[in-house]
């Protein structure tokens, strides 16, 4: 299967590795979490706790799951994900083999609190690995699959407990995957792991000159992750969605064996239970596999699709879960067709409940129904679960993956590990099993609303993030370009200034030209790979000359050094370093213009932030921020050139009129940028005013949507729609002119700022 998707996908070959790599350390933890179920009798057993404590460890598991997917998923998207995944995958492994070697029942719930820590890692940081290899009109098809792993994965953790634990011991198991996993952690040393945001089409560029995305999370960023609306409602609706699930896997086999299937033979009357329980999973499975990948074809025609496709699958699903629900009825075994040996042979326990099954759906028609309502149902609960993490990663930076999908995992966890801490509480309170699962099924009807609300904000979501990762993308490759155009000039600046010490200091004129010549063949070496033909060039050219200038001077160095020299040889060689000087003289200057140019630039920012703080204050402050960011750039710059002189009065007539403008122009920069910072801040201080009048940024961006669009005052268009009150219009207004004296203030401060320099 997973072959053909190869071949079908157009996921790089590179990337097969990893991803292989971390559906199995997916597909293990998960095997992992529900492993201890089986093995409740013998623990019950060994440690002599009563039935009431059983599921305690395994609630504690999902709970520090759920607290560490936070954490971890935090320090998934700021460092680097290979060891966040392996220190979590050692936790994760500690603790099983903990598990395995406990001797007490405090012991069993400390391990088992180690191995949900390490869970909690390898969720966030898996799916963010994913998300980065998978391209985004496949994510709902991959994720469906590991919905599927994650299912399948459930039964195998469970049936190693019940096949191998009487047979080895219920410890053997842990053992056994814990040895697995180590092996997989061993193997991720040596394979390259994507890089962030490798798969988002709007960084196509960044990727194709093997530029890296840049970009971290911060402590900031968490508060922006759940403002985001869909996030919220994702995460919210997630609590709720998995408690019907919860129950009717933790709940349902036991209500079929002991309520329904009770008259039948005790010798197959819990496999039966199994079997009929289990096809509600097929359903699941087959809802995965088909509306994952009908969520990635909607998504190719609209980006919007898998919210909506979502939704209804999820509102679907409550009338044939609960029609399904009222399918059961008790079995009678003397309606059954068939004799029962008391007791039954155990090579004959096959043949018989395989028969109970056809003979159930032969006498009992209703059991068709539960049949097909369960399939029906199971399969468009598996809408939201295939298609929601997708929907995660669409509307969220690369930088916020691990943490947005922590959020939702954290949601989940704790939703299922309080259903599982009240599970026996409802069923005394409602008094069965088939009353819980039925009230379970009601939690659905909250998170289709809030699926309906995700429908309403996730356009707007899909389109600021990428138009922050198109801006991003764009400002990338001019910073690259721009730090590669810096080290030509600081290459440039060492070859002028090594003429300086030609004479007198042969140390120090061969300490700058190797240094000039090193970078040089780093820029040739970077523009060559990332084809930026222009700067290759230029830099090849530089590159020869350097090392001609310094191969030439370093023949007459040792031509000088030799002690026998008459005074004419030596005035001669002298003459010779003479002019190689003429010859850096006459080469290429340091590209001082292009400081000021983009000094200039930088102005014009601030210029255009002048015009547009009337139609898009948000806007206004990003020129700023652009503005703010070229100054500090020209400022670094200008200093490294200006720290390599250091006596001035040694220079030409010529390079001292450059050194002046240098100093000159730092000046500048330096007074600019100050008052450009100024600025940010009062604007900064406007804004805070504004929402204390009850005018959030998000209010500000849909008003600057109209104002642009229809070239209206935005200052006219907050007073008349949000200043009701004459009192609040005559706040808002004061506030606003302060926006205009700002700006006015703006050159006053550049001025006394330059003075002071």
């Amino acid at each position: 299967m997973l072959i053909g998707r190869f071949k079908l996908t157009r996921i790089e070959a590179k990337n097969i590795a990893p991803i292989i790599l971390v559906m199995l350390l997916l597909f293990i933890s998960i095997a992992c979490a529900n492993m201890l179920i089986p093995s409740y009798s013998a623990i019950k057993i060994q440690f002599g706790i009563p039935e009431t404590l059983l599921a305690i460890p395994d609630a504690f598991f999902v709970l520090v799951s759920a607290f560490f997917a936070l954490m971890w998923g935090y320090y998934t998207d700021r460092i680097n994900r290979t060891k966040v995944i392996m220190a979590g995958a050692f936790s994760w492994t500690f603790g099983m083999m903990l598990t395995a070697l406990s001797f007490n029942y405090q012991i069993l719930i400390i391990s088992r609190m180690l191995s949900g820590a390490g869970l909690g890692c390898v969720l966030p940081v898996g799916y963010s690995i994913i998300a980065d290899a998978i391209p985004p009109d496949e994510r709902s098809g991959w994720f469906g699959t590991l919905a599927i792993l994650s299912s399948v994965s459930n039964g195998i953790g469970q049936g190693l407990s019940s096949f191998l634990g009487p047979i080895f011991g219920w410890q053997f198991p842990f053992f056994l995957l814990s040895a697995i996993s180590i092996c997989i952690v061993f193997i991720l040393f040596f394979v390259k792991i994507p890089q962030r945001g490798a798969s988002e089409d709007e960084l196509l560029d960044l990727k194709a000159m093997n530029l890296e995305y840049q970009y971290t999370i911060t402590k900031r960023d968490l508060s922006k992750i759940l403002k985001k609306k869909t996030n919220r409602y994702l995460i919210i609706q997630n609590f709720f969605s998995i408690i019907p699930g919860t129950i009717t896997i933790f709940f349902l086999t036991s209500m079929l064996n002991i309520y329904f299937l009770y008259e039948i033979p005790t010798e197959i009357r819990l496999q039966t239970a199994t079997i009929m329980a289990g096809i509600l999973g097929v359903g699941y499975i087959l809802g995965n596999l088909s509306l994952s990948y009908l969520g990635d074809i909607l998504y190719r025609k609209n980006k919007k699709n898998r919210t909506r496709l979502a939704t209804v699958c999820i509102i679907l699903a409550i009338p044939f879960f609960i029609a399904c629900l009222f399918s059961i009825e008790p079995i009678q075994v003397i309606r059954l067709n068939i004799t029962y040996p008391d007791p039954i042979n155990t090579p004959e326990i096959g043949s018989y409940m395989f028969r109970t099954i056809f003979e159930i759906f032969r006498v009992y028609p209703n059991y068709i129904y539960y049949f097909i309502f369960g399939l029906l149902g199971t399969m468009f609960s598996a809408g939201p679960v295939a298609n929601r993490n997708a929907i995660m990663i669409d509307i969220n930076l690369p930088e916020h993956r691990g943490t947005s999908v922590s959020f939702m995992n954290l949601s989940e966890q704790v939703g299922k590990g309080l259903t599982l801490l009240v599970s026996y509480f409802l069923i005394s309170y409602l008094g069965s099993i088939f009353n819980m699962l039925l009230f379970s099924s009601l939690f659905w009807i909250p998170a289709s609303i809030l699926w309906i609300f995700a429908n309403k904000t996730v356009g707007r979501d899909l389109t600021v993030k990428s138009m922050i990762l198109s801006e991003r993308q764009q400002i990338g490759l001019l910073d690259y370009v721009f730090e590669l155009e810096i080290q030509m000039d600081r290459a440039i600046q060492k070859i002028q200034d090594s003429k300086y010490y030609i004479l007198n200091d042969h140390k120090k004129f061969n300490e700058l030209i190797t240094s000039a010549i090193k970078i040089l063949k780093y820029c040739e070496r970077e523009s060559e790979n990332r084809t930026i033909t222009n700067i290759k060039q230029r830099t090849n050219d530089l590159l020869i000359l350097a090392e001609s200038i310094k191969r030439m001077a370093n023949q007459i160095y040792e031509i000088l050094d030799n002690k026998d020299l008459s005074e004419k040889e030596i005035d001669m060689l002298n003459e010779d370093l003479k002019q190689i000087i003429l010859k850096i003289a006459e080469g290429e200057k340091s590209t001082f213009g292009e400081l000021q140019i983009y000094f200039e630039d930088a102005q014009l920012k601030i210029v255009e932030a002048r015009l547009l703080r009337k139609n898009d204050l948000l806007r206004c402050v990003n020129k700023i921020d652009e503005a703010i960011k070229i100054y500090d750039r020209i400022k670094n710059l200008l200093n490294e050139r200006l720290e390599i002189i250091p006596d001035s009065s040694q220079l030409s007539e010529e390079d001292f009129y450059v050194y002046n403008r240098e100093q000159t122009l730092l000046e500048k920069c330096i007074s600019s940028l100050n008052a450009t910072k100024e600025l940010k801040e009062k604007i900064g201080n406007v804004f805070t005013q504004l929402e204390e009048q009850g005018i959030t940024k998000k209010d500000l961006i849909k008003i600057s949507e109209l104002t642009l669009e229809y070239n209206i005052n935005l200052y006219q268009v907050i007073t008349d729609t949000i200043g009701n009150e004459h009192k609040t219009k005559v706040a808002i207004n004061n506030i606003l002119k302060k926006i205009d004296q700002i700006f006015n203030d703006y050159d006053k401060w550049k001025e006394v700022e330059l003075k002071v320099f």
